[in-house]
């Protein structure tokens, strides 16, 4: 990382301000430089059991960072009450050493990484997810659910703003309630290439005046023909309920590998105002890593697993994001 520069990491990341005559140029350089003095100070310290590294958040400030993390946890009165509560496994029951739902074939279960672009749907990601996973374990099917419709049309009652944030359970609580599709079909959302991502909620603004969320829309028009509904051809999967498992507890360890080993991979939040300097390795917030965001829950997240690493002696949660396949 000696001698790299923001020339190159334009490059690199493909961004668009590499003229200096660009207007968030400059802005850009300045958060760049600073941030790479503050990743290459973390690479001092040896005993950490991750790296920090240049990836594409290296150009925002740690304020821009944290307002790009928007997952915000709904009332108990919003999210209704957990159908199932996981609990930990017998203290004579011998967990096993890995879980990992990343390697599954039979059936698959994950969908491909997404990402959420500068809208803080990470929510909406999450939830997603574990309703694929979940529709795969049951049908043997993997369909790719829309983050876009679930992310416009779940309404603020349930605790969700759309890119401005929300809550994985409220968007359950949402789809158990009602129809974001069609009255006819209660409780579903239908799949990603009829209802993508809005293009718009993708957008960056270099000045940023808040995130814009996409309307909800009623898709079922787009795909009726004389002959036939071409919307029946769609996958809509639905929620009657869903489980949580004790978090933050003296079982809250085991009872998510229990839950993981048995039920799937679940939709959890986390504190990830440090994840802007990740680049590899198992990573933990550590005092002299996070100031004011070291752990403060602000990000939704997939949990897909569980493991052991054996030179470091440390076991480890395996998480999938939303931020795309760029490192």
């Amino acid at each position: 990382m000696q001698g790299y520069t923001f020339e190159r990491y334009v490059v690199d990341f493909k961004k668009p301000y590499g003229s200096p005559s660009h207007p968030a140029h400059a802005h850009r350089r300045a958060n760049f430089n600073i941030n790479l003095a503050y990743v290459q100070n973390l690479n001092k310290d040896t005993t950490r059991s991750w790296r920090a590294g240049v990836n594409m958040f290296t150009d925002m400030s740690t304020e821009e960072f944290k307002a790009y993390n928007r997952f915000k946890k709904s009332s108990d009165s919003v999210r209704g009450v957990p159908t199932v509560v996981h609990g930990a496994p017998a203290p004579t029951e011998v967990m096993p050493l890995t879980v990992d739902w990343r390697t599954a074939v039979s059936p698959r279960v994950l969908t491909a990484v997404k990402h959420q672009g500068a809208c803080g749907s990470c929510w909406a990601h999450s939830a997603a997810e574990s309703m694929e996973a979940q529709y795969a374990l049951l049908t043997g099917m993997l369909p790719v659910l829309s983050v876009g419709q679930i992310n416009s049309c779940t309404p603020s009652d349930y605790g969700c703003a759309g890119c401005d944030g929300g809550d994985y359970g409220g968007a359950w609580a949402y789809l158990a309630n009602t129809s974001v599709v069609r009255p006819e079909v209660l409780k579903s959302v239908t799949e990603n290439w009829p209802y993508p991502i809005p293009v718009a909620d993708w957008f960056y603004d270099d000045q940023p005046k808040g995130y814009t969320t996409s309307k909800c829309k009623d898709i079922t028009a787009d795909w009726k023909t004389p002959a036939t509904s071409w919307f029946a051809e769609l996958t809509a999967v639905g929620v009657s309920g869903y489980g949580s498992v004790d978090s933050n507890s003296a079982t809250g360890g085991p009872a998510a590998q229990k839950a993981l080993r048995d039920v799937g991979p679940q939709s959890i939040s986390v504190a990830a105002g440090n994840w802007q300097w990740y680049e590899s390795g198992i990573f933990m917030n550590t005092n002299s890593s996070g100031g004011a965001n070291e752990w403060s829950i602000d990000h939704a997240v997939q949990m897909v697993g569980y493991g052991y690493d054996r030179v470091l002696d440390m076991n480890y949660w395996i998480v999938r994001n939303s931020w795309s396949t760029v490192r």
